[in-house]
């Protein structure tokens, strides 16, 4: 779920919903919480499992797992959340989770408490792992769609050290902001890496990246050809973004698309047109700069 996506109050209040759940469903496979952190007071969490049933665990960067549950009032749910890492050696694996009144079972892992054991079906899904050795990567993400892009990072970091990747990563507020050291730490693993954080509504001074990465991100992308685009987040931004891309003439084979709710929704000729627009309109110094650095070489 997107940073937009708030529950009131605290995660104290959301962990008194503990008593709401009935039971997990059955299901083959199971992991234990070993580890939870609080990551903002807006709701995101990052939760780490073991898999503690006896089949194998595999996965690449882009699957998912899908958790299960039923609740006494609605029944049986179930909601897929891609990775944001773990291991295959010690069966282990990372959930990036953002809380929302609306999502039950994401109400029901943010509840979760170290030792609980969840039922779970996969991993599955389609690899984010780049056919092509040349491109230069360009990940969009908004909120929780960091964690699928991340993963990808981490495999990166081990086979393909030199790769040129850049990284927008979308959020509403100061607050919604984590994960830092992380990316500070991807920074040093993958020498061609670089990462930029745009706010769409920031309280204060926030430079120079400022807005939805609709509108920020094109006007730093001035060659298009050399790049392959990763799209993860809500269904709104991934079709319009998408869409756009596809008009600038990027190949769809070019442009690998998440969406984690709004799968269905279909962008306005309008809103697409705003977006191509976009890729050649006018820059501010700041942005010229930017585009300089990201575009160079």
């Amino acid at each position: 779920m997107g940073p937009g996506d708030r529950r009131e109050g605290s995660m104290g209040h959301l962990r008194r919903t503990r008593t709401h759940h009935s039971k997990i469903a059955r299901l083959p496979r199971r992991a234990q919480l070993t580890a939870r952190s609080e990551l903002t007071e807006t709701g995101t969490v990052l939760l780490s499992f073991d898999v503690i049933d006896e089949d194998p665990f595999r996965f690449t960067p882009g699957q998912f797992v899908a958790v299960d549950l039923v609740h006494p009032q609605l029944g049986y749910r179930r909601s897929p959340y891609c990775l944001y890492g773990g291991s295959e050696a010690e069966r282990t694996f990372q959930l990036l989770v953002r809380i929302v009144r609306e999502g039950p079972v994401s109400v029901f892992l943010g509840d979760l408490e170290v030792g609980d054991v969840v039922s779970f079906r996969g991993p599955s899904g389609h690899s984010m792992l780049p056919r092509e050795r040349d491109t230069h990567l360009v990940l969009m993400c908004t909120g929780v769609g960091l964690g699928p892009c991340r993963c990808l990072l981490r495999r990166l970091a081990r086979e393909d050290p030199g790769r040129r990747i850049t990284l927008f990563w979308g959020l509403r507020l100061e607050e919604d902001v984590c994960l830092l050291d992380e990316l500070l730490a991807l920074e040093r693993e993958l020498v061609n890496f670089t990462w930029e954080i745009s706010l769409s509504q920031p309280r204060g001074e926030w430079p120079p990246l400022q807005g939805r990465i609709t509108e920020t991100v094109p006007p730093l992308l001035e060659r298009l050809d050399d790049k392959q685009f990763y799209l993860t987040s809500n269904g709104v931004m991934v079709a319009e973004m998408g869409a756009a891309l596809r008009e600038v003439g990027v190949p769809g084979s070019r442009i690998y698309e998440e969406s984690f709710f709004d799968h269905r929704h279909r962008p306005s000729r309008e809103a697409v047109q705003r977006i191509v627009q976009r890729f050649e309109t006018d820059m501010t110094a700041e942005v010229r700069a930017f585009r300089t650095r990201y575009s160079s070489g």
